[in-house]
């Protein structure tokens, strides 16, 4: 079957771990016999990284406009047309998929908690099409669980199933200790404006009672820690790339929801995902739903409380290694681009081209 992908962008930080996990995804499905059209765009670094897809075509542009005429012959002679609302140009390469000849018009919605977010204040999330939902024949998303009522209902969608975010194993592996970033507690927060709830109880309260131990706060936006506690380590300028040697350099690691997510619930976040695959211990805020991807206790370590921080930082050594060889094995077994793709055959009802 012919699919069609639009939404990849390529670049740096999110856009280069987006651009990461959407091509091995496209390689999974292409291997299974499916001629995949990728549609990418090059990000603010240049030209796209070359790459090849068996049996398949990538297209890359810096112009919609002038990408788009190819687009839609590409999507009206497709069996799965697929929009990815991330990027630049998610409205309009979602206006494409709807409008188009198709025999399956989809769009998937990355970051189904912000849009929740959004709608539930009357405002038109940025990343989706302006008017709702509505033509579409069906809708993923990144979240799933009891929230899925609210998203149908606010966008008008026809059908909404989630497909969970997942990690790439070739890519997220075992990194190497670095001076720089040892730290007895380390957390990423690539926008460290939405996770305000989660890093003043789970990462700043503990600082402030843990005065002996080195915390380490790597992302963008950050709050003044040093003035908040001495013993935290802010990286504002940090590169996402180095995440699996910040990882690695850390005792234990905070794997935080941003405050929009933890409210939905039922959202793995990349973060989660990406250090269980390098095998960090992890303690993650909780959040409904967290033990259907993770066994909380003895794949990772779940707070509600300051406390159950504080007390995790306490635990041995040898005890948190554990978890973390328990929390890789489970995403490598359930979270990675080939389990997804398994999971994507299913609700599409794909047929032939492997053995899912």
């Amino acid at each position: 079957m012919k699919i069609v992908i639009f939404g990849l962008t390529t670049g740096t930080g999110h856009d280069a771990a987006h651009s990461l996990r959407w091509r091995a995804l496209v390689q999974a499905l292409a291997i299974r016999g499916h001629r995949v059209i990728a549609v990418e765009r090059a990000g603010p670094g240049g030209a796209a990284a070359p790459w090849t897809i068996p049996g398949g075509e990538w297209l890359t542009y810096d112009d919609w406009d002038a990408i788009a005429p190819e687009a839609a012959r590409q999507a009206d002679d497709s069996g799965v047309a697929l929009a990815v609302a991330h990027g630049p140009d998610a409205r309009a390469a979602a206006g494409l998929v709807r409008e188009s000849r198709s025999a399956r018009r989809v769009l998937y919605d990355p970051d189904a908690p912000a849009s929740l977010a959004a709608l539930e204040v009357g405002e038109g999330p940025a990343h989706l099409p302006a008017g709702g939902l509505g033509g579409f024949d069906l809708v993923l998303t990144s979240s799933g669980g009891p929230a899925l009522d609210a998203y149908r209902e606010k966008t008008g969608a026809d059908g909404v199933t989630p497909l969970y975010p997942w990690i790439v194993p070739e890519a997220h592996k075992h990194g190497h200790h670095r001076r720089a970033y040892h730290g007895d507690l380390c957390c990423v927060a690539p926008d460290a404006r939405a996770m305000g709830e989660g890093l003043d109880r789970f990462f700043i309260e503990p600082a402030q009672r843990l005065a002996r131990r080195r915390f380490v706060l790597a992302g963008g936006h950050l709050p003044d820690v040093a003035a908040l506690s001495g013993n935290i380590a802010a990286l504002p300028d940090f590169d996402l790339s180095h995440t699996g040697d910040l990882l690695a350099s850390a005792t234990l690691t905070l794997a935080l929801a941003r405050d929009d997510e933890r409210r939905v619930g039922w959202c793995p976040t990349d973060r989660l995902l990406e250090a269980a695959a390098r095998g960090a211990a992890i303690v993650s805020d909780r959040w409904d739903g967290v033990e259907t991807f993770f066994e909380p206790g003895r794949e990772i370590l779940v707070a509600a409380q300051t406390d159950d921080v504080t007390t995790a930082m306490m635990l041995p050594r040898n005890h948190l290694a554990d978890l973390g060889q328990r929390a890789r094995k489970r995403a490598l077994a359930e979270h990675s681009a080939e389990r997804r793709v398994q999971e994507l055959r299913g609700i599409l009802d794909l047929k032939g081209g492997g053995d899912d």
